[in-house]
């Protein structure tokens, strides 16, 4: 019989910050459109004589980071160099920080099997990126673009808290969902600004194993496929009585396995020391409290766990709503507007099914919705003044930003519900139509709905099904 295995799990997520310009230089942190090495400087291409000097609004982006992390935030904090040559550091070495971090001890609560379980936060650290390097396929030569270099980020490590492959994954979208929604980062994970390193090992007693770290992975399925693949597969090591290899390996997702990259017998030696051209940074307890205060003007993401919990939704129900901020916060504005709990399900239906429909096909950045067009649009359909039918046909328009009731007056599609006008178009196909008559009289309940489908064609769909079914009964057994 084999051995019950028991995996752990830390990460480490860097995060880019939504800030204007660069870690530690006036260029522009936006070069996704950029030609390369465009947005380069002397500072971030440390050129002699230039002058590192930090960007503020890098630090209160991470002071509110730390905030949703249910974290420290250090009085004193400071940087240092860690010390490598690649070809995309153009300094030679990376200013980050490792004594001194700006964002201490803290924790991320995240819910797996309707539980909620806390991961421990270790510390996070600000830091600049290097530049990006690029291999042309069948050239002996690679390019290097140091637009990225210097751009500001936080990088958040875990404690090896997490024991599944789900765990991770859960706590890899709660953390995305918490520097989304402070507006900590853009969170575009397709352009680099949400990447994660994970460490992993098993062991079948309390010491832990020997890890390996998969590196650079930028999407949750692919975080929960590799971690799954890379337990199953120093397990079977282990059973075999082999040794795991310390090591980074990579994931490979048309293979759908992790493949090696380097080994890592032991730690580099970066030979860190303070940064020189930086001195410590000094913040006073008034402006962290000031920073704070505006992140927590912001739901947090599990606030919105536990709400949508009790209202009955699942994982993936309450991943929608939690891990995109506009979705969420068109919920929470209709929410608001039709104060009504037992009509949160509707909206939560809507926002779930119908707009991730529309958004499969289009934009996000198309869209137009607001709390309370979804809000109008449901009491339309909850007052009988428009069917469901309807309200799902002119919903592309609600998107785009038009009030439903002027889409409605507009296209004349208020729904029938006058009983004597009902009442006359009905009475009208019974007589036009004797021998449905005769099936519905000789026992055929069935044929009733022909009868309630020919009103909704005389009416073009506007008449109130409800009513009309129930008025079709009603003259039919009075026949």
């Amino acid at each position: 019989m084999s051995k019950q295995y028991t995996p752990t799990i830390g990460i480490e997520i860097h995060v880019q910050l939504a800030t204007k310009s660069k870690m530690f230089c006036a260029c522009d942190n936006n070069s996704r459109n950029a030609e390369p090495n465009t947005n380069v400087c002397p500072v971030c291409m440390a050129f002699p004589g230039s002058l590192p000097v930090v960007n503020k609004g890098a630090v209160e982006l991470a002071i509110k980071l730390g905030y949703g992390l249910n974290a420290q935030i250090a009085k004193i904090t400071s940087f240092d160099r860690k010390n490598y040559f690649y070809p995309d550091s153009p300094k030679g070495y990376q200013i980050t920080q490792m004594r001194e971090p700006i964002v201490g001890k803290g924790y991320v609560e995240i819910l797996v099997d309707n539980e909620f379980k806390k991961i421990g936060i270790h510390h996070a650290h600000l830091e600049e990126d290097a530049g990006k390097s690029t291999h042309p396929t069948g050239k002996d030569y690679s390019l290097v673009d140091f637009n990225r270099a210097g751009t500001p980020l936080v990088e958040i490590v875990s404690e090896p808290d997490m024991h599944s492959a789900v765990e991770a994954k859960r706590y890899l979208q709660e953390v995305y969902a918490i520097a989304t929604t402070l507006g900590v980062s853009d969170g575009d994970m397709e352009h680099g600004n949400f990447k994660f390193d994970l460490n992993v090992s098993v062991s079948d007693n309390e010491e832990l194993g020997t890890r390996t770290e998969l590196k650079n992975l930028n999407s949750f399925r692919n975080a929960e496929r590799a971690l799954n693949y890379e337990i199953a597969r120093q397990i079977e090591i282990l059973e075999q009585g082999e040794k795991v290899v310390q090591e980074t390996r990579g994931w490979n997702d048309a293979k759908g396995k992790t493949v090696p990259q380097r080994s890592k017998e032991e730690a580099n030696d970066y030979r860190y020391f303070p940064e020189p051209d930086i001195p410590p940074l000094n913040l006073d307890e008034e402006f962290i409290t000031n920073v704070q205060a505006e992140a927590k003007k912001e739901v947090l993401p599990i606030t919105v766990r536990q709400e949508l919990l009790s209202l009955g939704l699942n994982s993936d129900e309450q991943d929608i709503l939690v891990g995109q901020a506009k979705t969420r916060t068109i919920f929470y504005d209709a929410k608001n507007t039709l104060n009504n709990s037992q009509l949160e399900r509707k909206i939560v239906n809507w926002l779930v099914g119908d707009y991730q429909a529309w958004k499969s096909e289009n934009s996000e950045s198309e869209s137009k919705l607001s709390g309370q067009h979804l809000a109008e649009l449901i009491m339309l359909i909850e007052d009988g003044s428009i069917s469901s039918k309807t309200a799902k046909e002119i919903f592309a328009n609600v998107i785009a930003g038009q009030k439903p009731a002027e889409i409605i007056q507009a296209k004349g599609l208020t729904q029938m519900s006058d009983d004597t006008e009902l009442e006359a178009i009905i009475v009208d196909i019974i007589a036009k139509n004797p021998q449905a008559v005769a099936d519905y009289k000789s026992g055929n309940e069935k044929a009733a709905g022909f009868f309630v489908g020919q009103v909704m064609a005389a009416t073009k769909g506007q008449a109130n099904p409800g009513k009309a079914n129930a008025l079709v009964l009603k003259l039919l057994q009075e026949q």
